[in-house]
């Protein structure tokens, strides 16, 4: 009789020992992580990686002298699962993936703990992407993740119940890419809100000085005929951009030409005079200041650059 009770107080302290958590007050979240990409991503720059320290605080007890955390990335690094969203109502799409590895945690005292002691650094991968089969569309320019990064307790988990528990946290990420929910359970005991927000400004370009009227002097026919450069008048076109990217670059190619529907048809780089008052067999052609010898193109659309000088 002394004996099967010894027994089942052996059991009873290893069955103790084994489910002794840290969990039970629910999931806590930290302050949210506020991070705006606007300037950040563009066709220039399409990949941009940010670090950040997850914020968890609180308290929370320990049963055991020895526990065991781990951490569920829900911006997985993994391409089939992951986590894109479409800004603006589908118009910009971002890929986010936490690229750092992150291992699990180990807690060695009983009693109260602090939660900063389970906050982490992570890298954040953002990737502007065409847009995929599957993605979560945001209606307006900011994105407001519940959760990016969760620290969970695996504490008395046996090995041979992990690989389940891993594969529902799997299962859990598909659900929660498809509803934006998740199905928290009784384990999860902290969350990494992010707040990320995108609004590019399109870069745009303009003539300052557009409506230029530039006055050749007045010459005869002869004068034409006789020299290399006849009226030869330079002038300036100042060109300005607003929305500039970092480092003074646009966030997409910007091609600035002129146009004309006075071009001569054999060769785009002669304007010509198509009024009958107007001076017949004779022709103006424009060129680069700095290079004389080298005409510019022009354009017969306002609208199509074709082979025109950029």
């Amino acid at each position: 009789m002394i004996r099967l009770i010894f027994l089942l107080l052996l059991s009873g302290l290893f069955s103790g020992y084994s489910y002794a958590t840290c969990f039970g007050k629910g999931i806590s979240f930290a302050p949210a992580l506020n991070v705006d990409l606007s300037d950040k991503l563009n066709a220039n720059t399409p990949v941009w990686e940010e670090q950040y320290s997850t914020q968890y605080v609180g308290t929370f007890d320990c049963s055991s002298s020895k526990s065991k955390f781990t951490y569920t990335l829900k911006l997985s690094p993994d391409n089939k699962n992951a986590a894109i969203f479409g800004f603006n109502n589908g118009t910009q799409w971002i890929r986010a993936q936490i690229v750092n590895k992150i291992g699990d945690r180990e807690l060695s005292k009983r009693g109260e703990h602090s939660a900063a002691e389970l906050n982490t650094p992570m890298t954040v991968r953002y990737s502007l992407e065409s847009k995929p089969k599957n993605g979560r569309v945001v209606p307006g320019d900011t994105l407001m993740l519940d959760d990016a990064l969760m620290v969970s307790d695996i504490t008395g988990i046996k090995i041979w119940e992990l690989p389940i528990w891993l594969l529902q946290q799997v299962g859990k990420i598909l659900s929660w890419l498809l509803t934006g929910n998740w199905p928290y359970d009784e384990r999860d005991m902290y969350g990494q809100p992010m707040n990320i927000k995108y609004a590019p400004k399109t870069t745009t370009c303009r003539f300052e000085n557009a409506g230029l009227t530039v006055r050749l002097p007045k010459m005869g026919v002869a004068q034409v005929l006789n020299n290399n450069q006849p009226g030869y008048t330079p002038f300036s076109l100042n060109i300005s951009c607003q929305n500039m990217q970092q480092e003074g670059i646009a966030d997409r190619t910007v091609e600035m030409f002129l146009s004309s529907n006075n071009l001569l048809a054999s060769d785009a780089s002669v304007l010509t005079n198509a009024n009958a008052s107007g001076a017949q067999g004779v022709g103006l052609r424009l060129v680069k200041r700095d290079m004389p010898s080298s005409p510019v193109i022009l354009s017969p659309s306002n609208v199509d650059r074709g082979s025109a000088t950029s």
